[in-house]
């Protein structure tokens, strides 16, 4: 199950990343589309965990 979700996670990465060269927004601009964007705060949730080591 943990693969499964790694490669989950990677996968919204990826949109994340795909949505703002597509717009050509740079990372300190919100992304315009709501899912996008809740996901991108998402990664920076889990982000933001890993490397404070919870």
């Amino acid at each position: 199950m943990i693969d499964a979700a790694e490669e989950v996670i990677e996968a919204a990465r990826e949109l994340v990343k795909s949505r703002r060269w597509y717009l050509g927004l740079p990372d300190d601009r919100d992304l315009p589309d709501r899912l996008a964007a809740a996901l991108e705060k998402a990664l920076a949730a889990l982000d933001a965990m890993e490397a404070s080591g919870e």
